[in-house]
């Protein structure tokens, strides 16, 4: 955690970007710059949330989306009750997760572009990147209220539900068994999981069981990728005993039926780590339980994916950012870096099922993959199979001592990127976000690219393979406030993270600007609700669009196209003179 008092410091940036954040930066900067970092969680703490409480407003998921909806129905005068499940808010942002996607910049909106502000005003750069406790401080400090209760560590056991309402629900902290039971009039499941949907009996999608389902196009696009093959029979055999112990890899006969294997593809996730090479801030790599276990195919994929001269050496881009066939290390400031996966995607594995639906044997599932990752970096520093490209990406790095100080520089919570989706009064297709683009209801702005992790890793007779990972770049595009409803199950509550979406749409919606966007909406939604028969409707979307605009929050996609230079609306899907939506050719760019 921060412990100091952040201070005001000099803007300076660019003319395009000062025009965007307007002379709203300082105001924005005054909101946080004198919070206390670190208090908010000694008075979470400190005062523990009471059994038998009663709210107007229950939020599950201490992410970027539940803290913007905590903020904005407290700012409406709701009293609120956000619940993270774990010890900080912030989520993947506050977990790692520091070079912020954004597509396009003027499609971040209201607290989406306010906390790109808050970035600007203490980094005075235009790159959105941060270190993790200083995105935790800044959704700290939107907590910072006298409406808002917090729960950290919470871990939900049920939801009661009757008369279509949900009237109440039970959890309990990862560090105690003793059960909480708090009601609502009004329920947000911002989680990233989409707990609070599974336990209340709400419809949902999981992983990529519909991916076929839409008549999407762009499925033709995924298979197989081979990403190497062996050929003596001993080999064959002993590498098929050691695939089948890494925690990520599918055992099969061969890789023939591709659209019948990917309809058991799950969610994709991993850790983003943020690294540093300065000593005096550092805890090194070290083997972890099962390292031994995991070490034999570790090096069978070094000594044949690596077989062939793809790259030599680390590529280092304008900005610093390194890439490897494994990792992009993003440079953020203070010397430190974001790790994430890269060509590969070795370490984008699936989450396992259990995940999902056991949710009390979630602690051991996350123990056995943050070993095996941690594990894993050891490996790649110190054995003599892996390639020089890879021992020089990686020399010199470890974790940020002063980062996540509480798990010894380890983030507290992994980055799953698509949890349970709702079966919503509307499900948003690939169609939706590139030629049906513009929706009556709609709430907030995507932008980003449609990208798709591996969702299969596989070994079959020999043959290394995972799925073709896909990203193709999007227009800007409305999100409908329907598609945050359910179709059936309680009538008091919303979504704000595990919307309903087709997998491949949901992976454009799925990054944590937009899901700002859709907790400010979720959040107005709320405190609207609460005031008059808790139900959640249509009749409710002209008020929440007047309380966004009162905030600066999302209008419409014409307001933003309008915000475009003239010489990039036709980039983000829009005619140069009138902001009408014009036809859009799918792009793949990776």
């Amino acid at each position: 955690m921060i412990m100091k008092k952040f201070v005001p410091r000099v803007l300076v940036v660019v003319a395009l970007l000062t025009s965007w954040l307007g002379a709203s930066v300082a105001d924005s900067a005054s909101s946080w710059e004198d919070f206390q970092c670190g208090d908010l969680r000694q008075k979470t703490l400190a005062s523990k949330v009471q059994d038998g409480s009663a709210y107007d407003v229950v939020i599950l998921g201490g992410d970027p989306s539940g803290v913007a909806a905590a903020k904005s129905a407290a700012d409406k005068g709701a009293k609120v009750l956000l619940l993270s499940e774990s010890s900080l808010f912030g989520g993947a942002i506050a977990n790692g997760l520091s070079a912020t996607d954004l597509g396009s910049v003027a499609a971040n909106v209201g607290l989406s572009k306010k906390y790109l502000q808050e970035l600007v005003a203490y980094y005075h750069t235009n790159e959105y990147r941060s270190e993790p406790k200083v995105a935790e401080c800044i959704f700290e400090s939107w907590l910072d209220s006298d409406n808002i209760s917090l729960g950290i560590n919470t871990m939900l056991d049920s939801a009661k539900v009757s008369n279509g309402l949900i009237q109440n629900l039970t959890f309990h902290t990862t560090n105690s068994s003793n059960k909480i039971t708090v009601s609502g009039k009004t329920f947000v499941d911002a989680s990233y999981a989409g707990d609070l949907m599974y336990l209340s009996g709400v419809k949902t999608r999981l992983g990529m069981a519909d991916f076929y389902s839409y008549g999407e196009k762009l499925t033709e696009a995924r298979a197989y990728s081979r990403l190497f093959r062996l050929t003596d029979p001993e080999l064959i055999q002993q590498a098929q005993i050691d695939f089948a112990k890494l925690p990520q890899v599918v055992i099969r006969d061969n890789l023939d039926n591709y659209r019948k294997d990917i309809l058991q593809g799950m969610p994709s996730f991993t850790y983003r780590l943020c690294l540093t090479r300065d000593k005096s801030n550092q805890i090194p790599f070290s083997k972890m339980p099962g390292y031994e276990t995991y070490a034999p195919a570790w090096r069978t994929f070094m000594l044949n994916y690596f077989g062939y001269d793809i790259q030599k050496d680390p590529v280092i881009r304008g900005n610093g950012t390194l890439r490897t066939q494994l990792w992009t290390l993003a440079v953020i400031p203070n010397n430190k870096y974001d790790l994430n996966s890269s060509y590969t995607n070795f370490t984008n594995m699936p989450m396992t099922r259990d995940y999902f639906t056991h949710l009390d044997q979630r602690p051991a599932i996350l123990e056995k993959y943050s070993n095996y990752l941690k594990s894993f970096l050891y490996f790649l520093q110190n054995d003599d199979s892996v390639p020089p490209l890879e021992k020089e990406g990686l020399s010199g790095f470890g974790l940020c001592a002063d980062e996540f100080t509480s798990t010894q520089g380890w983030p507290e919570q992994p980055y799953l990127r698509e949890g349970r989706r709702l079966i919503g009064q509307t499900t948003i297709t690939a169609r939706d976000l590139i030629v049906n683009r513009q929706k009556p209801d709609a709430i907030a702005a995507g932008s980003y690219g449609m990208d798709s992790k591996p969702a299969i890793f596989t070994y079959a007779n020999g043959e290394f393979a995972r799925d073709k990972f896909i990203m193709y770049r999007m227009p800007i595009y409305d999100i409908p406030f329907s598609a945050m409803l359910p179709k059936t199950g309680p009538k008091n509550l919303i979504v704000s993270v595990g919307i309903s979406a087709s997998p491949s749409a949901f992976g454009s919606i799925r990054m944590e600007p937009q899901f700002i966007e859709l907790g400010q909406a979720a959040g107005f939604a709320a405190a609207l609700a609460s005031q008059g028969d808790s139900t959640f409707s249509s009749d409710l979307l002209p008020s929440v669009k007047d309380e966004l605009a009162k905030v600066g929050g999302f209008t419409s996609m014409t307001d933003i196209c309008f915000r475009l230079d003239p010489n990039v609306r036709s980039f983000w899907g829009f005619k140069k003179d009138t902001c009408q939506t014009r036809h859009f050719g799918l792009i793949i760019i990776r």
